[in-house]
């Protein structure tokens, strides 16, 4: 008979706490709000997943991040996407009257803007595109398409289910 002896590491152990972790808070999601997007925010792999029912439906690499404290799986809730916008006067000789651009506006008007789009989240989380700051709040940067997808999926009130990265104890 042949014995075979596994050693899991202490971070090891956290991380696939953490993934559990994720996946009980996804089950009672989808039990409780089943028509409701949320996100996977998994940090060890560098990706953001926009679910609903359990199905992914966009897959989006997360291009850098900053540092985040959480150390254990955490749920975050979206409060709002701020898009910088300019509004333009209104008038009734003027073709435009009254519409919104996007303050990085050039050639043809797009249904708001795509680079310059924040998602807030409580407590103190920015999904933004880059070139944004800010301040010390923690931040995850997406491409501008990516910011855009997820802002139009998002209303108030869904949830981000957050993996944590866990680093190595020396």
């Amino acid at each position: 008979m042949l014995l075979v002896e596994t050693h899991v590491s202490g971070q090891d152990k956290i991380v696939l706490q953490n993934y559990r972790e994720a996946l009980v808070r996804e089950l009672d999601q989808v039990k409780t709000s089943p028509d409701d997007f949320y996100l996977i925010i998994d940090i060890p792999s560098k990706q953001i997943h926009l679910k609903a029912q359990g199905n992914v439906l966009r897959t989006c690499a997360i291009l850098s991040l900053s540092p985040i404290e959480e150390r254990h799986t955490y749920n975050y809730r979206f409060v709002n996407r701020i898009d910088p916008i300019s509004v333009e006067p209104g008038n009734a000789n003027l073709r435009l009257r009254g519409r919104l651009f996007p303050l990085d506006f050039s050639r043809r008007l797009i249904e708001g803007p795509r680079h310059r789009s924040r998602l807030y989240f409580a407590p103190n989380l920015v999904i933004r595109a880059d070139g944004v700051s800010t301040g010390a709040t923690p931040h995850i940067t997406l491409s501008p398409v990516d910011i855009k997808a997820l802002g139009s999926a998002l209303r108030p009130g869904n949830i981000a289910i957050f993996i944590p990265h866990v680093e190595a104890n020396h």
